[in-house]
């Protein structure tokens, strides 16, 4: 057994803070270059704030100073205040323009009110485009009820309407409902849930745009239940999420693969069964407009409609693809040979937990975001917050101890890291003599 004020002094000056504190200056890093690289006045005015409470934060985290409140927990507060709250309620606020997929977003949610199609017949322009499936109208729902009321544009109650609001509340209900479903949910997770939202991609995603996050949130809420064997509820979550983006579909063959290893074919097809009927229920809207449907949501997004795409970050299947027809071929060489091997790990080592099931669909979005030849940086934001509750399951299942007593392990083979960190009443037990006996015989 290690000695408790070993783990205790090694987990409180060699642990999290120092290590976030770091984080938090790259964090700083890149907010300054979303003020300097950005055009967007939304971008601007979130790295503002963002990079002065990454600072604060790591200031926090690394000053040599006694505040009488965990430090680690005060500076995530820090960190989540700057790059999110204060941020957030200011681009809600009215006084600055909203990005035109929150307006597509808020235009169609009137669409779906007055007609019970979201989409605008025969459109030609972009910002008349609406790329989205009809679940993604229900957000913008709430500001068209608010228009019909007859409120004043300028009123601070506009901001209950915005869809960015809807969309972040959502996402944070499908993260604390997945902890909690699987059994994640404490102190710890808490805190690393909300560094994970303080993080750049997913606080400047979440103050500025929001849209890819009721996507992710259903994505995180289906791999959590299907974890758990809640069949009927996953495969509703994952047809909400298809019913935003059709993308989220590339979810289905891993989960299939999941189900079959740890359930069997019958929960494989139940699952399915529920997915297609419930699939098909919330896409009706987007059946009564079949041909709008196929221009604005397939087409426009891949390229191939009449309108071009704005989505063209430098990624690598942009880059690839502005090559013409050669680069285009080349791409697709690349995704085949993605998907191939995502296949073939599937065979040989199924996932048979929420981490293993959302690393792989993390791992496959990842590729197909950057290898399809348009997109924009944005969409990284859904495999992120994949991986981060991957690592959190993670913990969950490698208790604390059993990861410092790793730590100590290595430590161990080095009594000066020892004697710099860790208390002097634990140094003179030394216990960590018991883990490397026969090499610190030797070296005593």
């Amino acid at each position: 057994m290690l000695n408790d004020a070993l783990l205790h002094g090694l987990y409180r000056r060699v642990g999290t803070r120092h290590i976030e504190a770091t984080a938090y200056l790259l964090f700083g890093c890149g907010a300054y270059l979303v003020y300097v690289l950005s055009g967007f006045d939304t971008h601007v005015t979130w790295a503002h704030s963002a990079a002065i409470g990454y600072c604060i934060a790591a200031f926090v985290g690394l000053a040599p100073i006694n505040l009488g409140i965990s430090r680690t927990a005060l500076a995530r507060v820090v960190a989540t205040i700057g790059s999110v709250i204060v941020p957030f309620i200011t681009l809600t606020s009215g006084q600055y323009p909203m990005q035109s997929e929150i307006n597509v977003v808020a235009r169609s949610g009137d669409l779906l009110l007055r007609n019970g199609i979201p989409y605008l017949p025969d459109a030609t322009n972009v910002t008349d485009i609406n790329p989205y499936l009809p679940m993604m109208a229900v957000f913008g729902v709430p500001r068209a009820l608010l228009a019909r009321t007859g409120i004043d544009p300028g009123s601070a109650w506009n901001a209950v309407g915005d869809p960015r609001l809807w969309c972040a509340l959502i996402a944070g209900i499908a993260i604390w409902g997945s902890l909690r479903i699987l059994g994640s949910l404490n102190w710890w997770s808490a805190g690393a849930a909300l560094l994970l939202v303080a993080s750049p991609t997913v606080a400047l995603e979440l103050c500025a745009s929001g849209v890819d996050l009721p996507l992710a949130g259903f994505l995180i809420l289906t791999l959590a239940l299907v974890s758990r064997q809640r069949l009927v509820a996953g495969a509703i979550c994952l047809a909400a999420a298809f019913a935003i983006k059709w993308v989220a579909l590339l979810a289905l063959p891993i989960v299939a693969a999941f189900l079959l290893t740890r359930f069997g074919r019958g929960a494989v097809l139940k699952f399915v069964a529920v997915l297609s009927v419930a699939s098909v229920t919330f896409v009706i809207p987007a059946m009564l407009a079949l041909p709008d449907t196929i221009a604005q949501v397939f087409e426009f997004p891949t390229g191939h409609g009449p309108v071009s795409t704005p989505a063209r970050s430098p990624m690598p299947g942009v880059l690839l693809a502005e090559f013409g027809p050669a680069g285009r071929n080349a791409d697709m060489v690349l995704l085949a040979v993605c998907g191939a091997l995502i296949a073939l790990s599937l065979l040989r080592n199924p996932p048979r937990s929420f981490s293993a099931l959302a690393g792989y669909v993390a791992v496959g979005l990842t590729c197909f975001f950057l290898l399809a030849p348009v997109g924009r940086f944005g969409y990284l934001l859904i495999p992120m917050l994949l991986i981060g509750m991957a690592v959190i399951d993670h913990r969950r299942t490698h208790s604390h101890q059993t990861m410092l007593a790793r730590h100590l392990r290595v430590m161990a083979s080095t009594p000066i890291l020892l004697e710099r960190f860790a208390p002097a009443t634990a140094i003179a037990a030394r216990p960590w003599r018991r883990l490397l006996p026969t090499a610190h015989a030797r070296a005593a």
